[in-house]
């Protein structure tokens, strides 16, 4: 247990046993249809609900991480693991693999942060231990999230007081707890101050946000949703810019997360303009716009630049729901089946260029953030479930003080990048990590 009393990964690595799980939960609520409303939010336990990582791993680790001159994270949606498990653990070992035999000068990820869908379909109490503490057992780092429409939707016998309340449980507790769906997993609960909060950290302020219960647009303001999320964000990006004009204050990447994506090329699910436009007006009333934007719902990988009109900077829009739930979504075709190109500019209806830069609907993964004074670093990689080996699908680097987006990765504290291979959805270079065990496999 950290100094701050939270507990993360479990004292000794265990392999996986989504084999035993009852196949009662497995396929659990696939037949219960409902109609999704949009939902009141639960107010935040804290105003304005703002945290620091500092909170979570203490002010010694943090101080490593800042000597360390960057701080890398981890990034993934739509990981329930429902029906298929064996893709969400893959993941999952994946993402605890990544950062063994490493310190926060070498790569270790500080924290994984959540883009939403935790657990299928419902968001109930009962499947976070299939769906959260078990594939997550050996991850030895904290854990954020924003809730996806999953975690929020309801049907009409489920046993909550309101929506997203096993969410809140679990992710918005007053003090690190142990959840009683954590059973014999050392992982204590997060402390978010509510399901939409402002995570501060070294060289990166992260905005998350709820947008609803929604299968098709994202919401995060007006209706049954109320204004309060929308005053919150004004209010974070205005203290925001006013960080940055400050004499002498560190430099800091902005990213904003929302579960619903802004742009998709998904067959299955809808891009969201009115979210965007939301998010958007808030940005040019505080006069800052985010550097990045990460997102789920749609369950593929998914990269977009955006070229604002009024100054040019490019900022990259993420789709990475391929965290693990069963069926990743196949890309909308054209004429006579034509897939999407990538590389060739379009416009966001708004008058600022929109580009895919690359896309992959095929292979479970998550994502790898680097960021420092300087960049944004950001690699998507692939988990091969047979052979186990993890891949880069696309990298980037986003430069934050030119604002403009070049492929591969910057080198630590050197100018050089590495260029991955040519970002398709068939394309997957070779590099690739050991993990330490192999995955009982489902029978």
């Amino acid at each position: 247990m950290s100094v701050t009393g939270f507990a993360f990964a479990n004292p000794q690595p265990s392999p996986d046993d989504f084999n035993t799980f009852d196949p009662q939960d497995v396929y659990a609520d696939s037949g219960i249809t409902t109609t999704p409303v949009t939902e009141a939010i639960p107010a935040p336990w804290k105003n304005p609900p703002v945290m620091a990582l500092s909170d979570v791993l203490g002010s010694a680790v943090v101080q490593q991480i800042q000597k360390s001159g960057e701080i890398v994270f981890h990034s993934a949606g739509d990981t329930g693991g429902i029906k298929e498990p064996s893709h969400q653990f893959a993941v999952g070992d994946a993402l605890s693999a990544d950062s063994n035999g490493k310190d926060y000068g070498s790569g270790r990820a500080a924290f994984l942060f959540h883009l939403g869908d935790v657990v299928y379909y419902f968001g109930q109490e009962r499947y976070y231990y299939d769906q959260f503490y078990d594939p997550y057992r050996d991850y030895a780092g904290s854990i954020f999230a924003i809730p996806g429409n999953h975690d929020g939707v309801l049907f009409a016998s489920e046993p909550v007081q309101y929506s997203l309340q096993p969410f809140y449980q679990n992710f918005c507790s007053k003090q690190p707890t142990k959840d009683p769906s954590a059973k014999g997993f050392a992982r204590t609960t997060m402390t978010q101050p509510g399901v939409y909060f402002t995570l501060n950290a070294p060289f990166v302020k992260i905005i998350g946000l709820y947008s609803n219960t929604s299968e098709t647009t994202g919401v995060i303001n007006g209706g049954a949703a109320g204004t309060q999320q929308a005053s919150f964000l004004l209010a974070q990006l205005q203290a925001a810019a006013t960080q940055r004009a400050a004499k002498g204050s560190d430099p800091f990447a902005l990213v904003i997360a929302v579960h619903h994506p802004p742009f998709t090329i998904s067959s299955q699910h809808f891009p969201s303009p009115q979210m965007l436009q939301d998010i958007d007006t808030a940005c040019k009333a505080a006069g800052i716009w985010p550097d990045l934007v990460l997102s789920g719902h749609a369950h593929l990988y998914e990269r977009y630049t955006r070229v604002m009109a009024s100054d040019g900077r490019a900022i990259p829009y993420l789709v990475a729901g391929n965290g693990g739930y069963f069926n990743l979504s196949a890309v909308r075709t054209g004429q006579n089946g034509a897939l999407p190109k990538t590389g060739v500019a379009g416009t966001d209806g708004k008058g600022n260029k929109l580009t895919l830069e690359a896309y992959n609907d095929k292979v479970y993964g998550f994502l790898r953030l680097t960021v420092n004074a300087s960049s944004i670093s950001c690699e998507a990689l692939g988990v091969d479930e047979t052979t186990d080996a993890v891949s880069t699908i696309d990298s980037f680097t986003l430069d934050l003080q030119k604002h403009v987006v070049s492929a591969g990765i910057a080198a630590k504290k050197r100018g050089k990048k590495t260029k991955p291979a040519p970002a398709s959805r068939k394309n997957v270079s070779s590099t690739s990590r050991a993990r330490p065990r192999q995955r009982k496999k489902r029978k």
